[in-house]
């Protein structure tokens, strides 16, 4: 798979590359299929150019920039104490695994699609919140492979080279991203502190170093975040279309 190391050139060409969505107006798959399959590449490339946006994530960026050298320069240190007195215990540890793969993203999904039941709201608003999570842990798990594929680190505990970065970490905090922006900060900081957790737990299990996760958890939120801005954007776009025939209503917020 060394191949996939030419792909980020790809991708920094095709991010400049000056598309524009083919519609901003929404099609319910439900109804019109070909329509929203015509709509759907126009919608993700947008998605996509937003992670590369400073303006959209400089809290993050600027974070990273103290935060990573920083964990590379402490990794050693940091596991070594995690493996002579451990964070957590095993079995404490394993709900950390199981919830950055796979439980963590079938209870988010599983969460607005109840909760979309539930309220009532329009079945085109509950198809786009499982449509953000569901391409944004998708996205963010593809550039992580790719991610290790080029980097390719030795794992703590040696067992492979796929240790840059951590793929359960950067899954979770992608999908607390999302979490955040349909319900608010209440649900948002609860999907952080278990996507914390989860990084954690990567450490305490000798799977990853500190630099992983945190190099993850800055890859997932960007990601989580660009597509979530995304569907907000196109959700405006649609309400000011149709403001006086649809009940749809511009925030993700229950």
């Amino acid at each position: 798979m060394r191949y996939l190391s030419k792909l980020p050139v790809i991708i920094i060409i095709v991010l400049l590359i000056p598309i524009k969505a083919f519609s901003t107006d929404i099609p319910d798959p439900r109804y019109k299929t070909i329509e929203y399959i015509k709509w759907y590449p126009g919608h993700y490339y947008n998605a996509i150019k937003r992670t590369v946006s400073f303006k959209t994530h400089r809290s993050v960026l600027l974070a990273g920039a103290l935060l990573l050298p920083t964990a590379f320069i402490i990794d050693n240190r940091v596991q070594n104490y995690a493996q002579k007195r451990g964070f957590y215990s095993k079995s404490i540890s394993k709900i950390g695994d199981l919830y950055g793969n796979p439980w963590g993203y079938i209870g988010g999904i599983t969460l607005v699609t109840a909760t979309g039941f539930i309220s009532k709201q329009p079945f085109t608003k509950t198809i786009s919140q499982v449509q953000l999570i569901a391409e944004s842990v998708q996205t963010t798990a593809l550039i992580t492979f790719i991610l290790k594929d080029i980097t390719h680190r030795e794992r703590p505990n040696r067992k492979s080279y796929k240790s840059f970065p951590s793929g359960h970490t950067s899954g979770s905090f992608a999908l607390a991203a999302c979490l955040n922006e349909i319900y608010g900060k209440k649900v948002g900081y609860l999907a952080y502190f278990m996507a914390g957790f989860v990084a954690s737990s990567r450490i305490n299990d000798n799977k990853h170093y500190l630099s992983d996760v945190i190099a993850a958890a800055i890859l997932g939120t960007i990601i989580g975040k660009s597509f979530a801005v995304q569907h907000l954007f196109e959700f405006k776009i649609y309400n000011d279309k149709n403001n006086s025939n649809t009940s749809i209503s511009y925030s993700f917020k229950l």
